[in-house]
């Protein structure tokens, strides 16, 4: 009987700190403040109605770029010094305050932000490589998504208008009439 015992109080404490394990491992999957880790696909399906299907195909895609995503993340947080974050963090948040957003609300930050040339070679770097790794994704995502959560993603041409054989928009008359 004090075996039985034993052996419960054993499996118990086993469950017990598996328990306190997951909870830990969920605490560190968060970033400071308890944010979570930027994921590769979060801006771009973020407003979509998934299925359950489609939601597991799309945490396989974040973790196939998953290490991509942090080492740009931490490339980007380099770059800036100390004292560049916080004129950063000031810009943003009285860019906020004053209800700007988006595009207009990025140009006041970047503003306020002094870099050097140095920094300057580097971000456009660092920009590069953000849109081939966000390229990649929606080629992933496309074969996760229907047609019409595809029209939603961002980026992505809408409606009427769309250029044929692959030229730009008022490009190929001219190119045809200059080939008269």
């Amino acid at each position: 009987m004090t075996m039985f015992r034993s052996f419960m109080c054993l499996t118990l404490i086993a469950l017990v700190s598996g328990v306190g394990v997951a909870d830990e491992k969920e605490k560190t999957a968060k970033g400071k403040r308890g944010r979570k880790e930027p994921t590769a696909t979060q801006r771009f399906v973020g407003k979509l109605d998934l299925t359950e299907e489609q939601k597991v195909k799309v945490a396989e895609i974040d973790k196939q770029f998953a290490t991509r995503t942090k080492e740009l993340a931490r490339k980007k947080k380099e770059l800036l010094t100390d004292e560049q974050m916080k004129a950063q963090r000031a810009a943003a948040k009285t860019a906020r305050e004053a209800g700007k957003k988006g595009a207009e609300a990025r140009k006041a930050v970047m503003a306020a932000v002094t870099l050097t040339n140095e920094q300057k070679t580097k971000q456009k770097e660092l920009q590069g490589l953000q849109k081939k790794l966000s390229a990649e994704v929606v080629a992933e995502l496309k074969k996760v998504l229907t047609e019409e959560q595809q029209a939603k993603l961002p980026g992505q041409k809408r409606g009427k208008g769309k250029a044929k054989d692959g030229e730009k928009k008022g490009r190929g008359k001219k190119k045809a009439d200059a080939a008269e």
